[in-house]
């Protein structure tokens, strides 16, 4: 799967969290829903790192 169509998923999980939270549950869980949204960002950001750092890899061996 490419790499942006795994971010936009992951944009989206944390956008439909941040909705159900406001919608119904009034807002009652913010703190926890803030944490899980901080997670999944960097989790969504070391995925990134790591396949940029793959991706260059694969790209210096195929120089050699």
């Amino acid at each position: 799967m490419k790499t942006s169509t795994i971010l936009l998923i992951i944009l989206g999980f944390m956008h439909v969290l941040t909705l159900i939270n406001i919608l119904l549950f009034e807002g009652m869980f913010d703190d926890i829903v803030f944490f899980f949204n901080t997670a999944i960002f960097f989790f969504a950001f070391a995925f990134y790192t790591k396949r940029q750092g793959n991706a260059k890899k694969s790209a210096d061996s195929l120089k050699d």
